[in-house]
């Protein structure tokens, strides 16, 4: 059945039905002009918003409607972790065309509901609005400070260690083969084209789930926030050299990072090495990864940290007061870092 057939009153109805509106801090949920939500008491409430474009950010081809709704969820979800919050509640607005499949639909809402669960919130409420064009998936999440403080992009001094959670370039190497034409199959396992076959393809499939299916590090923002940990936080979506020249750029410092040091997935070196190209250039500029990269002083209160969650965390340089970014080379030799990474409009604004 076709959106046009079912209507919007009806989907939308159908829609509270489905996914029923739970959590300690939901007071009103689906079904009403807007959402209620409880922040616990004496905090602030952190809100975030982003857009998924069909042809943009994702193509139908190879991304899955309930894959889609749960990264929606979760890279907003990132947002929230990357400034130590809670998240409390997800809105969602779908523009999408009149002819869509509804039982798609279903199935995008469900990630959406899914992942929201996953993350300690749920989904409560949003929008249905018709486009000529292609779907835009919008989801808004609305979070909370710990203890009245939040983790900002400001803060960092000259001497702070660099640190990054996890590992980064598995999103861009995945994004890369779907491009190419592998895909997750609808029952599980992966497909594999004719062109990718003489590849290491026993690490295409956790770089493919990578960027489908991204992990926002609510505990780790959560722990850095509380116990006062960094001094300065962004999350990585748009690719480690622009967005630690962001994080530059608010703190008013510089950074230098070893080349030697930075913590590249398997999958990234394996395949970009079997397409002859440099893992670090695609690691650095490709985005998507959604891990935390944070300064701190205290390189001890890191290690701890990074025992306690049992989470890869990477000390990859230090701020310094020189501005700008430099990388500094196997070979010893340093060079500028540019502020290479995704950017809708062409032209960078670091």
């Amino acid at each position: 059945m076709r959106l046009s057939e079912l209507g919007e009153d009806f989907f939308l109805k159908e829609l509270a039905r489905r996914f029923p509106t739970a959590g300690e801090h939901v007071v009103l949920g689906i079904g009403d002009d807007a959402a209620i939500l409880d922040p616990p008491s004496g905090e602030r409430v952190l809100l975030t918003t982003d857009s998924l474009v069909e042809d943009v950010h994702f193509s139908r081809k190879w991304m899955p409607p309930r894959f889609l709704g749960r990264k929606a969820v979760a890279v907003n979800v990132s947002d929230i972790a990357a400034m130590g919050g809670e998240p409390l509640g997800a809105l969602l607005s779908l523009t999408v065309s009149p002819e869509s499949e509804v039982e798609a639909l279903w199935q995008l809402v469900e990630g959406v509901d899914e992942r929201a669960r996953e993350l300690g919130m749920s989904l409560v409420g949003g929008n249905l609005a018709s486009s000529p064009g292609g779907m835009v998936v919008d989801v808004t999440v609305a979070g909370a400070t710990v203890r009245k403080r939040a983790l900002m992009r400001s803060g960092a001094k000259p001497g702070d260690g660099l640190y990054l959670s996890g590992k980064i370039g598995a999103s861009a190497t995945g994004l890369k083969l779907l491009e190419q034409g592998a895909a997750l199959a609808p029952g599980g396992g992966f497909l594999v084209p004719e062109g990718l076959r003489e590849g290491p393809i026993p690490l295409a499939e956790a770089c493919i789930r990578a960027h489908l299916d991204p992990e926002p590090r609510i505990s780790l923002g959560r722990a850095l926030n509380g116990k006062r940990i960094a001094t300065a936080c962004i999350d990585v979506s748009d690719g480690l050299a622009l967005d630690l020249h962001r994080l530059c750029r608010a703190s008013g410092v510089g950074a230098r990072i070893e080349e030697a040091s930075l913590p590249l997935s398997p999958g990234l070196l394996a395949w970009e090495r079997a397409w002859k190209r440099d893992p670090v250039l695609a690691a650095v500029s490709g985005g998507e990864d959604y891990e935390l990269l944070f300064a701190s002083r205290s390189e001890d209160k890191v290690e701890r940290l990074r025992g306690r969650l049992d989470l890869p965390i990477t000390r990859i340089g230090e701020m310094t007061e020189e501005e700008g970014v430099a990388l500094v080379g196997r070979d010893g030799q340093v060079r500028p870092l540019s502020p290479l990474g995704w950017n809708h409009f062409g032209k960078q604004a670091v």
